[in-house]
């Protein structure tokens, strides 16, 4: 049976984590060839989501991947290992799941006119400063209410669903 990580990847793409903490025994030269990009943010290093390294529904450097992300389970994994959710069930789940994500980072994408590659919580605030910018902000919020809708559902979803409640090195959308 393949795991229901591959294919999924919500973690890695943007879609869960604004950034992922990188620890000190994780292979640097091996992350920097991948095209990881690392900011200092106090006494942590991070990287940006998406992930450079994902592509194609898996990890290209997935023997070296950082620490974080080795250990990283998400609730919907774990209740999967557990018993509690089928493969199958799982994997519907999954695949809703990405068809909302999918249908929301193209209109957020588009709202916002942007190619730049940026986690859904980079394109949603991009959008709430242009909403806020309006002559007419609650026309325009009126105007954009089934998107604004559908992230808050995506939302509710990815946190019921797949955050872990112990997620403190990935920081959330």
């Amino acid at each position: 049976m393949t795991s229901i990580c591959v294919g999924c990847g919500m973690c890695c793409d943007g879609t869960m984590y604004k950034s992922v903490d990188v620890g000190e025994g994780d292979q640097r030269d091996l992350l920097d060839t991948a095209g990881l990009v690392f900011t200092q943010e106090g006494d942590a290093t991070r990287f940006a989501q998406p992930c450079p390294a994902f592509g194609g529904g898996r990890c290209s450097i997935y023997e070296g991947r950082p620490g974080v992300c080795r250990n990283y389970r998400c609730l919907l994994l774990r209740r999967h290992d557990a018993g509690e959710v089928s493969y199958d069930d799982a994997a519907a789940l999954i695949a809703r799941t990405a068809a909302l994500r999918d249908r929301v980072r193209s209109s957020l994408a588009a709202y916002v006119d942007t190619t730049e590659i940026l986690s859904l919580d980079g394109m949603y605030r991009l959008m709430l400063a242009k909403l806020d910018a309006q002559p007419d902000q609650a026309a325009h919020r009126r105007q954009h209410a089934e998107l604004l809708l559908e992230v808050g559902a995506l939302r509710v979803i990815l946190a019921r669903e797949f955050e872990p409640l112990d997620s403190k090195s990935h920081q959330p959308d």
